[in-house]
């Protein structure tokens, strides 16, 4: 067992067993969501095995490779599962022609087996440090990935530190805004991973908290997207819940501070409460 899992910040991801309920997204819900707090307010209302399966936004945006990847993580016999899916602007959007993805080239769109342990083809492929150096980063590492899949982040939050990274991730944003656009394939791929994990529970979209400014550009970005996720939640049938505005503390305007974590995933999970969580075997069926 490779240092009993903690290779980086993904490797447990693909070595922990198929999972009856996900998260899923971009770093902001790796980081934001934290699975074991949502279990303990939810208790029994649904599936116990509940991952967080998000990656980062070059890895997981929404598209065929994260598709396919979803469905090698899912447990097939599951059926009461939960599902949070997390959108934003950028995680549904495209540089380029619609039709290729730049995340098909990387291991969500290459790696075949994501629930092996060890998970040798990971290593192979996308861990190139020699071992003595992984024991040297683990060490000093501000990334500790969860069991459960939550990515704790440790880095200084006194308020120049956060001034300062969350200027250089505006910079960093707002090019993406200059040479993207709303991907029509990125959206239908939304689309079929809702379909998809309906079949196996209870699905909610969620728009993670982000700060002030961050949220100014992505109301500049897309100025209707909000509109549209509701639209698209209304027409599969799914809650829509927006906290998007919502002063939680950032680490650099985009991801929750280990402790907005821990309060923004209370928070989820009594507002997912409200929703009467049972087995959607005794939904009753509307005609």
């Amino acid at each position: 067992m490779v240092l009993g899992g903690h290779v980086d910040a993904f490797y447990g991801r693909f070595t922990s067993p198929q999972a009856g309920s996900l998260i899923i997204g971009t770093s902001r819900a790796a980081q934001g969501i934290q699975p074991a707090v949502l279990a303990a307010t939810l208790g029994n209302r649904f599936e116990v095995t509940l991952l967080n399966y998000s990656f980062t936004l070059t890895h997981s945006p929404y598209g065929p490779a994260y598709l396919h990847s979803i469905e090698r993580k899912l447990r097939p016999d599951a059926k009461n599962g939960l599902f949070i899916v997390a959108v934003d602007p950028w995680s549904l959007s495209l540089t380029g022609a619609e039709g290729s993805f730049p995340e098909d080239n990387s291991f969500i769109g290459q790696l075949g087996q994501v629930s092996q342990n060890p998970n040798l083809a990971y290593l192979a492929r996308f861990q190139t440090k020699p071992l003595y150096r992984l024991l040297l980063d683990y060490a000093t590492a501000t990334e500790r990935l969860h069991p459960d899949g939550w990515l704790e982040v440790t880095i200084g939050i006194d308020s120049a530190q956060v001034r300062a990274r969350t200027a250089r991730k505006l910079q960093d944003y707002r090019r993406l805004a200059a040479s993207q656009h709303l991907s029509s394939g990125r959206l239908a791929a939304l689309r079929q991973t809702i379909e998809l994990l309906k079949q196996h529970g209870r699905v909610f979209m969620v728009r993670l908290p982000v700060g002030a400014t961050l949220l100014q550009l992505e109301e500049q970005y897309q100025p209707d997207f909000d509109q549209r996720m509701r639209q698209t939640a209304a027409e599969l049938a799914v809650p829509y819940l927006d906290y998007s505005a919502q002063p939680y503390a950032t680490t650099d305007g985009n991801h929750l501070q280990r402790a907005a974590s821990q309060d923004f995933s209370v928070r989820l999970a009594q507002d997912l409460k409200g929703y009467q969580l049972i087995p959607k075997s005794e939904i009753p069926v509307r005609k």
